[in-house]
């Protein structure tokens, strides 16, 4: 009985491909931040001591305010890897979240040094989503002509809707909107920053699989 059983989990784990599995790592070790004491004051992104203390600048984007903000990014996470399972192979997540970690605390440093602290994936996540829409609708574009325009619609609904939503959160007058759900202040700029970072790799890794096709 105990032996089926254990065969049955290991199929299943089998038939998870590896990004969902570095997603579902990633998500646990959000989770386990989350619930270490102390663990997400020391690490969160704050801006007087990104010299100081760098490695915040990239563990404040894996640790979370509560744990509803932490359990909703680790959920996405998995979902974006699923959805982005031929696009977003283990080494590329690993390259999009160090990078656009470290680019959007330095931008936040630069741009809104207003911004004292900020905790959340989310805007590494939105870096993931738009990497992997800009490699999925180059990918489609370079489908046979029969199905080249059904091929793109998802990509390009996903790329144009993304972009949209992160216009319209982007604030007018607050520079951190309250979030009731959250209980805290939100941070869109951040999620525009991961946008910025995500397209930029998504069209650096479009060049560079142009060139070793050459």
């Amino acid at each position: 009985m105990h032996s089926s059983s254990a065969l049955s989990t290991s199929q299943a784990l089998a038939r998870i491909g590896a990004p969902e599995r570095f997603a579902l790592c990633a998500a646990a070790l959000c989770l386990l931040l989350q619930a270490l004491p102390g663990a997400p004051a020391a690490l969160e992104y704050r801006a007087e001591l990104l010299v100081d203390e760098p490695w915040r600048a990239l563990f404040g984007h894996l640790v979370h305010v509560n744990w509803r903000h932490a359990a909703l990014n680790a959920i996405a996470w998995v979902l974006i890897a699923r959805l982005f399972d031929r696009e977003l192979g283990v080494a590329r997540q690993c390259v999009a979240v160090v990078l656009a970690a470290i680019g959007i605390s330095v931008m936040l440093a630069l741009f809104h040094p207003g911004i004292a602290w900020y905790r959340g994936a989310s805007g590494v996540l939105h870096s993931l989503f738009f990497a992997g829409c800009a490699t999925w609708l180059r990918r489609a574009v370079q489908a046979p002509s029969a199905s080249r325009l059904r091929e793109t619609l998802l990509p390009l609904a996903l790329f144009a809707g993304g972009w949209i939503k992160l216009a319209l959160e982007q604030p007018l007058e607050a520079e951190l909107p309250f979030s009731q759900w959250l209980g805290a202040p939100t941070v869109p700029q951040a999620h525009l920053f991961g946008a910025m970072w995500g397209t930029v790799l998504g069209a650096v890794w479009i060049r560079a699989g142009q060139i070793l096709k050459a």
